[in-house]
């Protein structure tokens, strides 16, 4: 399956970056699982942003199955998480990204649920870590390794700064 290790290895590397700020500034998600009625402290968010850095670096250093189930995992709870917040009117901002304000989307859904099944897939045909994937690619995997961190920075950029754009009106 080594036609989804890309996006595979990007959404893992997305959810290293998303997973620090969680760490180290649980406010804002610890604030939108309260808005839920979710249990919410500061550690507890600090415990769910160290699952995901662990979650997406086991994929990133080990690959295998454990790996795309605990990314699988990550990303559908993340999901069913998305779509209880946009059921309700009380969560403004989504903590994913720390204490950055960024409202809950359909677009945020659509990106977890795709993350989730592209790990759900690569449980039954599990890769490697991504260092034996690039040797498995042209160029040594160079231009692998540069997709993965372009797509990451997109999905980052698409997912801060779409749902706060503001909606054209029609003329």
């Amino acid at each position: 399956m080594i036609s989804l290790a890309g996006p595979f290895f990007m959404f893992a590397t997305l959810l290293v970056i998303t997973g620090v700020p969680k760490v180290t500034s649980p406010g804002g998600t610890a604030r939108a699982l309260y808005s839920l009625g979710l249990p919410a402290t500061l550690n507890t968010e600090r415990l769910i942003g160290a699952i995901e850095v662990a979650a997406g670096l086991a994929a990133l250093l080990l690959g295998g199955w454990p790996a795309a189930a605990a990314i699988a995992l990550v990303y559908i709870g993340f999901s069913v998480f998305i779509a209880l917040a946009l059921r309700s009117e009380e969560v403004k901002n989504c903590g994913c990204f720390g204490e950055k304000d960024v409202p809950p989307s359909l677009l945020h859904l659509g990106i977890d649920l795709t993350a989730a099944g592209v790990a759900v897939v690569l449980v039954g045909r599990p890769i490697g870590a991504i260092t034996t994937v690039m040797t498995e690619t042209p160029w040594a995997g160079i231009p692998l390794l540069v997709l993965v961190a372009l797509g990451a920075g997109l999905a980052l950029l698409v997912l801060k700064l779409v749902p706060a754009a503001p909606a054209e009106s029609p003329t």
